[in-house]
């Protein structure tokens, strides 16, 4: 019953922006909850790493987190647990993780951490919460060429911890899959090799990312602008840089973003965002789950309005959806 429910809302969303309906006919079926926006780290390109003021900074409450989990639930595949800050500062983390992936409505969850800081009680309740997929940021592996980015961190913890992690999920026989992710950039492209051996050596997976420019400004500016300012940080191979850098453009664009018809995300004080592609501040928020009922929000005046710019559509209200489709995100043209 729940798999059949959840099929006929993938139907709806594809025919939705398939047809070119502003107002969305499915639910979504991807959601991302923002355990914090704390970090303990200084990350460079990462809006809370500069200590961006632009937010305010808090922590999910449990409670109000199961509240949210369960509006979702009936039609939500994927809950993914992160976003502009490390998850394990909150106390609450493997419980949160252990309420949806227990859900009765069988949700898939996904989460990502740093793992600078995580007891030993942390470890073994991440990989008995039935956790579908952690991933964890490694961007080194050297101290020196690992911290540059991830200022503040200590590689030989995080190889500990990762260490203990493979170690107790060979013990419980965990299901869920440690994936080591590794953002090249200028200063570490020459360490990819051996970050893909010390990962066969884990007997993990290991996923090679591409940087933005930069984690807020990306989608806010001009393209070729973020490649001048930020050019310090973009590989000097060109399989590993998104961008080209003689003509100043991304070399892959979405040929349509749907991300309005099939995912939201919800940052710890209930606001709610179209995608957690974009910085959360509040004044580009769609609403706010607990001031308003959800299906409100959804297809609510801001959500139609951004559908109606990705769909090439008049309309006269302005979201953050119109501003990344005019700094080369996808969007249909007018027709």
């Amino acid at each position: 019953m729940f798999e059949l429910r959840k099929r006929i809302n993938r139907i709806k969303i594809k025919l939705g922006y398939h047809l070119g309906f502003s107002k969305a006919l499915g639910m979504p079926k991807m959601i991302t909850l923002e355990p914090t926006n704390h970090c303990n780290l200084k990350c460079p390109l990462c809006p809370t790493g500069v200590g961006d003021t632009s937010v305010e900074y808090g922590l999910f409450k449990l409670d109000k987190y199961k509240k949210v989990v369960d509006i979702f639930s009936r039609w939500a595949q994927t809950v993914q647990l992160f976003s502009w800050g490390e998850p394990l500062l909150n106390k609450s983390f493997v419980e949160m993780i252990r309420y949806a992936s227990q859900n009765p409505y069988k949700i898939r969850s996904v989460a990502s951490v740093n793992l600078n800081v995580i007891t030993d009680e942390q470890i073994n309740g991440l990989l008995t919460s039935n956790l579908d997929a952690l991933h964890v940021s490694i961007d080194g592996v050297t101290q020196e060429v690992y911290e540059k980015y991830r200022v503040g961190g200590n590689l030989e913890a995080v190889f500990n911890n990762l260490k203990k992690m493979i170690a107790v999920k060979k013990l419980y026989k965990s299901n869920t899959k440690v994936i080591w992710d590794f953002i090249v950039m200028k200063h570490n492209e020459h360490q990819v090799e051996e970050a893909k051996k010390i990962a066969r050596d884990f007997g993990i997976t290991i996923k090679i990312d591409h940087v933005r420019t930069h984690l807020k400004k990306d989608t806010l500016n001009p393209v070729d602008e973020m490649i001048n300012t930020y050019s310090e940080w973009l590989p000097d191979d060109p399989k590993y840089n998104s961008y080209d850098m003689d003509s100043k453009t991304r070399k892959k664009y979405l040929k349509f973003c749907k991300s309005p018809w099939l995912e939201t995300m919800v940052n710890w004080n209930g606001d709610v965002f179209p995608c957690s592609c974009v910085h959360t501040e509040e004044k580009d928020r769609m609403g706010n789950i607990f001031e308003q009922d959800f299906a409100e929000i959804w297809n609510g005046k801001k959500y139609v309005a951004a559908r109606k710019e990705l769909l090439g559509q008049p309309n006269n209200l302005e979201t953050i959806c119109h501003t990344c489709k005019k700094n080369g995100y996808a969007g249909r043209e007018p027709g």
